[in-house]
């Protein structure tokens, strides 16, 4: 599971579904939730908040191949690969917290990795939980 540490900045709320914004050093991280602050009580602007996610959510793409729906996305430095036959494990580094993306290794031979490659990292918004630090985790 990786984990990030953030802020929330903004939130936007619709019916029982609340759009929070997280700040992790200086990158917009985005997440859906169910739930509205007046229910949920750590859904404050200021809170701090650890965003939650699998490593098979996080999909890489290299820098500069065009726009994308995804407003997840994270400037990383490919630190290691672990190829396996059918998967791969891609070892990142992104604003000095270590992430790891699980992708298939025909995808990283595609994209011909190498540990030092600059990559941009995906995730949806909701492939992401939220959790207060050493408190329980919430669904999104």
């Amino acid at each position: 599971m990786n984990k990030l540490s953030g802020k929330i900045s903004q939130l936007t709320i619709s019916g029982n579904m609340t759009l929070v914004d997280v700040d992790v050093r200086g990158t917009q991280m985005t997440v859906i939730t169910i739930g509205v602050p007046e229910k949920v009580a750590y859904l404050k602007t200021g809170k701090d908040i650890e965003l939650l996610f699998n490593e098979s959510e996080v999909s890489i793409g290299k820098l500069g191949q065009g726009e994308i729906s995804l407003i997840n996305q994270m400037d990383c430095v490919v630190e290691r690969l672990v190829p396996g036959q059918i998967f791969s494990q891609v070892m990142l580094s992104f604003q000095g917290f270590g992430l790891t993306s699980l992708i298939t290794t025909r995808s990283a031979r595609r994209l011909n990795l190498e540990p030092g490659d600059r990559v941009t990292a995906f995730i949806k918004t909701n492939e992401v939980l939220l959790k207060e630090p050493n408190g329980i985790g919430h669904a999104h």
